[in-house]
């Protein structure tokens, strides 16, 4: 979107004449861009995600007065201004927590795990009968199926591509046909999944805002933890480049600590390691496909299944 267009959108919906015109570099799947430091304009450039931009849509009005989130003014799924789905919000007054994280002692980050898990059980309680209508959901949900399912579909491009090493794929495969019936425990609720700290806000120490919804759904409660661990053991995934030169492992060494104090439900499962371990999996699959020549993803994927044995690190 250029700047022509976007002050189209802003007389059409009376929000003033656009000084200053930004894109922000955040995201991967969506379009963001500052409109004179005080609104955020969000656009879903790519057709395919739009049922999940909806979610965002639906998500930032469902939590409104509940949770810091944007409030949405202007939504519009419309097409006539402009040929994609977009939404304007006022800009949250904070900073993204990664660039604060490096300078705050682990009392404080502490006290801010306590408020971001008090947010998630707000999240994880809410009723979803409204969220399950609107988008024609099935809500008896068999959680075993759902990833197991999103893993072997990623197995069998990653085969016709050939993206690993026969005896890496089959070693996949089996460590999830062993291990897949610790998934058979579920406690389906709403998961705020995309819960690293570029979607977080802060302001002297407080959360004031959490961004990006639109991966949150219906999935077993301990999910929440796939990305936690992911940040704790490669603090750098989740950052923009500019912050990654103030990543310190030490620095998220205690997160899963800080998070079963919490929120202890978290972690009221049985074989919660190998449940870890298998969302590790479905998520180091999928990945591989959009990063095929990742020697990390492919270490992270056999790390996950103990894959000792050597493996090519290239395409096979």
């Amino acid at each position: 979107m250029d700047q022509k267009i976007a002050e189209q959108i802003f007389l059409h919906h009376r929000l003033g004449e656009i000084t200053s015109f930004k894109k922000i570099e955040i995201g991967w799947t969506n379009k963001v861009y500052s409109v004179n430091g005080d609104f955020i304009l969000k656009v879903c450039e790519d057709e395919t995600n739009e049922e999940k931009f909806e979610r965002e849509v639906f998500f930032y009005h469902f939590f409104e007065n509940k949770i810091p989130v944007p409030k949405i003014s202007v939504y519009d799924n419309s097409k006539k201004l402009y040929g994609k789905f977009f939404m304007i919000y006022p800009k949250i007054d904070g900073d993204n927590l990664y660039s604060k994280w490096h300078l705050l002692n682990d009392d404080e980050r502490k006290s801010i795990v306590a408020q971001f898990c008090d947010i998630l059980k707000i999240i994880s309680r809410s009723p979803h009968d409204e969220f399950v209508k609107k988008f024609n959901l099935d809500a008896s949900i068999s959680w075993r199926d759902k990833i197991v399912n999103q893993i072997q579909n990623s197995l069998g491009e990653i085969e016709k591509r050939k993206l690993l090493p026969f005896d890496f794929a089959q070693a996949i495969k089996s460590f999830v046909a062993e291990n897949n019936h610790v998934l058979i425990e579920q406690k389906i609720a709403f998961v705020y999944w995309d819960a690293h700290f570029d979607n977080i806000l802060v302001q002297d120490k407080t959360i004031v805002g959490i961004l990006d919804f639109e991966r949150t759904e219906l999935s077993s409660l301990d999910f929440t933890l796939d990305i936690v661990k992911r940040m704790v053991e490669y603090p750098k995934k989740y950052m923009s480049e500019e912050f990654e030169k103030f990543a310190k492992k030490e620095d998220y060494a205690h997160l899963l600590d800080w998070f079963r104090e919490f929120y202890p439900d978290l972690f009221d499962f049985k074989d919660l390691n190998k449940r870890l371990d298998l969302y590790a999996v479905e998520h180091d699959t999928h990945t591989l496909l959009d990063w095929p020549d990742s020697d990390d993803v492919k270490r992270m994927i056999a790390k996950s299944i103990g894959y000792e044995k050597e493996f090519v690190l290239k395409k096979t």
